[in-house]
């Protein structure tokens, strides 16, 4: 699976309220709505310059704080191709995979990349490259499952897509459910 997506650069810490900030927190969120608060809690007009394919690359302890998944949800709605951090909050990282976001770990992207270069990453090789520069890196390799639930787009298209694949071997023997 490959990603290329231009970049945008954040600090330190980045906690899941200034991912998505708990202002906008509701029960239901029509369509958009989430999205059009992503980042809002760090940079205002973010989620107006943000377009799909996008890469968020921050410094260590991106995603920290509650375990809200909105912060999430907001990037898979954004179209957010990647996060790449030296390091994650463990509870953000699972959201993101979740809902199909790749989180990508490399040491000292945050001093590699500046706000809008390209980046190209390759998740089954394990390779990130910054295409504005030389910068070029072996990133560890998401787990097959994991993968396979970011190719899907998170958790529920890929709980469907299993349920229809075991419907349709029980169909094809005549086994009855």
């Amino acid at each position: 699976m490959r990603i290329l997506g231009r970049s945008w650069v954040f600090g330190r810490n980045v906690n899941t309220d200034l991912i998505f900030p708990k202002t906008w927190f509701r029960a239901a969120y029509e369509p958009g709505e989430m999205a059009s608060h992503l980042m809002s809690g760090i940079d205002e007009g973010f989620a107006a310059r943000v377009r799909p394919g996008d890469i968020i690359v921050a410094d260590a302890n991106f995603g920290c704080g509650s375990s809200r998944e909105e912060a999430a949800a907001a990037m898979r709605e954004a179209g957010i191709g990647a996060v790449v951090a030296p390091s994650f909050g463990r509870l953000f990282t699972r959201n993101c995979i979740n809902m199909g976001v790749p989180v990508v770990t490399c040491p000292d992207i945050h001093l590699r990349v500046s706000e809008g270069d390209t980046l190209e990453i390759d998740l089954e090789a394990g390779t990130l490259r910054n295409r504005d520069s030389s910068f070029a890196a072996t990133i560890p390799q998401i787990a097959a499952e994991a993968l396979a639930l970011i190719r899907d787009g998170g958790l529920r298209p890929y709980t469907r897509r299993l349920l229809e694949e075991r419907r349709r071997q029980r169909d094809g023997t005549g086994d009855v459910a």
